[in-house]
């Protein structure tokens, strides 16, 4: 839209068709209200002002007309195929953002401003400042590119850190991705700080492999008992699903959030992509516990194969049990309905396709998961 309110003559009449209709409202109903509060909740907030600014320059009217996606309208098509080839290009195309002074509006009004409008201006301030961590970078990097290996997906790291936070991701399991991806954790080279004495400095390697610990090793690498035999179980319990198993790597551990499983038809499958988010974060996360109890709490004494067994299949119920009490109390068109739990955990589930109706929210229903095929 950019590019066709700049290149058209300013006198001419110009229609510009698009099939997003957040776009078209950005630069047309939200506009007065974008401006008020100074774009500071908007993620593309200066290509979206010098839209703008580019729209009121014109002398001609612009008018906006809806189509819906996919749908086979021919220039809707030949746009998307040219977004197909710019996303392929290694770096992307320079845009000229800049704004003549007449038609810039910097800041926000005063009457418009609230205080959580003005933490998120400044929170971007002080963003702006900080380098980004080289090990953030570089554990974002496998989380993206194992998603594209296995799911075929390409995705920006802000679409990582909100996958964090969806409503399949327990808060528990949210908080230890975040820290994770941060390297925020004491493990590993994190001990060889100058200031560490030599007696924690020997905590950098892990007393079951003899090697220097880090996030990749606990969740895939380590021979302790553990997360070996847990991704084992959870192979035996997704083959249930008779959907394509998938190895577990950064990618789809980590960006189990962003998973895509297609049909035959090529069609998502929605609830397999959920019990997958599900399953994988549980899993994930009930490995870095229990590294942290042998570790810290059993001081490197190994668990046995049953509490190991026992502890994959207690905490996967829990988490059903969480679901099924949220479910009850369903409100608005983000909760977790009783229908989409049981679209999700009945593959799973002990006579899953017998289960009486509203098993969900009865809960004189007692539901378990299946112990493998």
């Amino acid at each position: 839209m950019l590019l066709a309110s700049s290149a058209a003559a300013p006198y001419t009449r110009v229609t510009q068709v698009t099939d997003s209709q957040t776009t078209m409202d950005s630069l047309t109903r939200w506009k007065q209200r974008h401006e008020d509060t100074g774009y500071i909740l908007q993620t593309n907030a200066a290509l979206l002002q010098t839209t703008v600014a580019h729209l009121r320059a014109r002398k001609g009217h612009t008018l906006f007309q809806w189509v819906k996606g996919h749908s086979g309208h021919p220039e809707n098509e030949a746009a998307d195929k040219l977004a197909a080839l710019g996303a392929a290009k290694a770096t992307g195309d320079q845009l000229q953002l800049s704004i003549p002074p007449l038609f810039r509006i910097s800041g926000a009004k005063l009457q418009s401003m609230t205080q959580k409008l003005a933490y998120r201006a400044i929170r971007k301030r002080l963003e702006a400042r900080v380098e980004p961590r080289p090990r953030t970078v570089a554990n974002l990097d496998r989380i993206t590119s194992g998603i594209q290996a296995h799911f075929g997906v390409q995705l920006h790291d802000a679409a990582i850190w909100r996958s964090f936070r969806t409503k399949h991701v327990s808060r528990s399991a949210s908080q230890f991705l975040w820290m994770a991806t941060h390297d925020g954790y004491m493990i590993g080279s994190h001990w060889l700080r100058p200031n560490m004495s030599e007696e924690l400095q020997r905590r950098e390697q892990c007393s079951s492999c003899g090697e220097r610990e880090s996030m990749s090793h606990i969740a895939f690498e380590c021979r302790a008992v553990g997360q070996e035999l847990i991704w084992g179980l959870l192979k035996e319990l997704w083959l249930l699903t008779e959907a394509g198993w998938m190895e577990p790597c950064w990618g789809t551990a980590f960006g189990a959030a962003c998973a895509v499983f297609k049909t035959d038809t090529g069609r998502r499958r929605a609830a397999t992509e959920s019990l997958w988010c599900i399953l994988c974060t549980e899993a994930l996360h009930l490995i870095w516990k229990l590294r942290c109890e042998r570790v810290i709490q059993r001081e490197g004494e190994e668990f046995t194969v049953q509490y190991v067994t026992n502890r994959f299949f207690s905490t996967l119920e829990s988490r059903l049990g969480l679901d099924r009490r949220t479910a009850v109390r369903a409100r608005g068109k983000f909760s977790l309905t009783p229908s989409e739990v049981d679209r999700i955990w009945s593959p799973i589930l002990n006579e899953g396709k017998d289960l009486p109706p509203g098993w969900v929210v009865n809960c004189g229903v007692l539901v378990g998961i299946k112990r493998g095929r």
